[in-house]
């Protein structure tokens, strides 16, 4: 357990929660990929990605077998590859690229080659709550970028962004439902991502321990490893302040200990891994001694 110590005298005790011609190149060490790929004893893993023009796929031999990354037009081949042996090209031209094992012809892969790739969300959205939406483009800095979504009546605009200098983009939605989401540049569209919003509930209870106080937490719907954050009202910290992040478990619980020299009001927020952008938050409730 770790200790913190608030300017407000309450002592905080750790978390007890649970293009033009492509290249290639052939090496067995490491490969400054922006794209990975496994190669396993019958598939490859994953069978179909998507990259941004200009980048590099690695794939990695991790089967017993010895396998080839082969183009079905030929624009690349690795030759045979053993057990551990590593394989990169570099993506130059738009379009989807199918490739397959000559030794195995049934392991096969796609490779998707776009102008604009918007990332897919890692987590659900909560109703009615910003989100952020981040993406990459081989376009260049400035370019302005539409953030659609479908909802089930067709694409319409829902925020709008720039290209920065490293060729990246972000936004932020307020979606109210599950929908789908692509970024557009003109007639160019990256592929959809879809984006899942539960209407989550954080709840919590208070127990008392030997020599502290036990906040026991839990979100509905289930989100295991989510990220959670306990709140103080500090009035020397003007506001909300955050004494411990967690991470919710398989039962989508997480416990907090604290020892409090006074009372104040406490919450708990289900957040992004940021710990800032809220995505649920609990009721507030005072906690502390009552004497």
């Amino acid at each position: 357990m770790r200790r913190v110590l608030l300017a407000a005298g309450v002592a905080v005790v750790g978390l007890a929660a649970t293009a033009g011609p492509a290249t290639s190149q052939h090496e067995a060490g490491e490969h400054a990929g922006s794209a990975a790929v496994s190669i396993g004893f019958a598939a490859v893993s994953p069978a179909r990605i998507h990259v941004v023009m200009g980048d590099t796929v690695a794939w990695t031999n991790d089967s017993v077998r010895t396998h080839t990354v082969t183009a079905d037009d030929r624009r690349f081949d690795s030759g045979r590859l053993p057990q551990a042996a590593r394989f990169a090209h570099t993506f130059g031209e738009l379009g989807y690229v199918a490739y397959h094992c000559t030794l195995h012809p049934f392991i096969r892969g796609v490779v998707g080659v776009h102008t604009l790739l918007l990332a897919a969300p890692q987590q659900a959205a909560s109703p009615n709550r910003p989100f952020p939406l981040t993406g990459r483009a081989a376009l260049p800095a400035g370019t302005s970028v539409a953030i659609q979504a479908d909802r089930g009546t067709g694409f319409a605009d829902v925020a709008t962004t720039a290209v920065t200098a490293d060729g990246t983009f972000a936004a932020r939605v307020v979606p109210s439902a599950t929908a789908t989401y692509r970024a557009v540049v003109g007639a160019t569209a990256s592929p959809p991502v879809g984006l899942t919003v539960l209407d989550r509930r954080v709840s919590f209870r208070a127990e008392r321990g030997r020599d502290r106080l036990l906040i026991r937490t839990r979100v509905t719907p289930a989100s295991p490893r989510a990220h959670v954050v306990l709140q103080l009202f500090l009035r020397d910290h003007f506001g909300w302040w955050p004494v411990q992040r967690g991470r919710l478990d398989h039962r989508s619980s997480a416990t907090f200990s604290l020892r409090l020299r006074r009372r104040v009001a406490v919450r708990v927020l289900l957040t992004l891994p940021d710990g800032a952008t809220p995505l649920a938050v609990s009721r507030t409730t005072r906690l502390g001694p009552t004497r």
